[in-house]
């Protein structure tokens, strides 16, 4: 069983803990998901089956989208709604038009520092080892990327939260994002709900429940086989490259193979780094490659083999 699952994943658990029940559900089968989220966010997780679990870092990279609730007025220890109340601060008048500029001023590149509470690596030991012991640390910024930041809901003065999409590069953390926002508002902020609706092309239209894979999962499992996206469809953001029986054969076997022995049609434009999908003449999936080298020089190589 290979393949890439959507999952919906509930409020509660933590991502390995989403893994480790579909690894009861599906015995003898590799799982591992492609991209964290934290125990009180929902939404959209990816989770890649037996051969899949070789491209998670392939998923990795792709953007993500979240639609996030922030409560005004406060500063917790964790940037959410699970940790400890840290300061509360009144807050000021203000407008849509004000949130909005916020929100403006925060969108494009820029350097984010991680929260105090997450599994950012600080000299070997996640960020919250050392929060819970007490220990300030200064871990590096981190460069990201927010490509929207919509206002999708603000009732002030009669509720002090507002609701917001974010679309944005991976390692973003909107806990830190709502701390931003509520700083540049002058009334603090917390994240009080998230939910992530889509990573790449993987969106919540798409994603089922841990109780439907478990249904999936009973008998035969031929019906969670056909709700299982395939590998190279999961892989869709890569161009794909049909090459002949010879070629597929160099890559099997680890060997590279030059661009001018590939078919004619090949684009100008493809660049050194740049992954492809490879398939044999009869349209079967049979290798990630990448393109490196220069000039007249140009080879693929694998990356991965199926």
């Amino acid at each position: 069983m290979n393949g890439l699952v959507v999952v919906n994943k509930p409020y509660g658990p933590t991502s390995h803990q989403v893994v480790q029940e579909i690894r009861r559900l599906i015995p003898k089968v590799k799982v591992g998901h492609a991209g964290t989220l934290d125990p009180a966010a929902t939404g959209v997780l990816p989770v890649c089956l037996g051969k899949a679990t070789r491209i998670v870092e392939y998923l990795m990279d792709l953007p993500k989208g979240y639609r996030a609730e922030l409560e005004l007025g406060a500063t917790t220890e964790t940037g959410d709604a699970q940790g400890k109340v840290i300061e509360q601060f009144p807050v000021p008048p203000l407008t849509r038009k004000q949130v909005e500029q916020v929100f403006k001023s925060l969108t494009g590149e820029q350097q984010q520092v991680p929260p105090r509470y997450s599994a950012v690596k600080y000299r070997g030991k996640p960020m919250y080892y050392w929060a819970r012991k007490g220990i300030e640390v200064k871990p590096k910024p981190r460069k990201i990327h927010i490509y929207r930041l919509e206002l999708v809901q603000f009732n002030y003065p009669d509720l002090p939260h507002l609701i917001l999409e974010a679309e944005c590069s991976r390692g973003t953390y909107i806990r830190t994002l709502a701390e931003q926002i509520g700083e540049r508002l002058c009334s603090g902020a917390f994240l009080s709900a998230l939910q992530r609706t889509f990573v790449g092309p993987f969106t919540l239209k798409q994603a089922v429940s841990l109780t439907e894979i478990q249904d999936w999962a009973g008998a035969d499992q031929s019906t969670l086989r056909t709700n299982i996206i395939p590998i190279d469809k999961a892989l869709a953001h890569f161009p794909g490259l049909t090459l002949t029986a010879v070629n597929i054969q160099h890559l099997q076997q680890g060997r590279t193979v030059s661009l001018q022995q590939c078919p004619e049609g090949m684009v100008a434009s493809w660049k050194p780094g740049q992954l492809f999908r490879i398939y044999e003449s009869g349209g079967v999936f049979k290798s990630l490659s990448v393109l490196e080298g220069s000039g007249n020089e140009l080879q693929l190589y694998p990356q991965i083999n199926f």
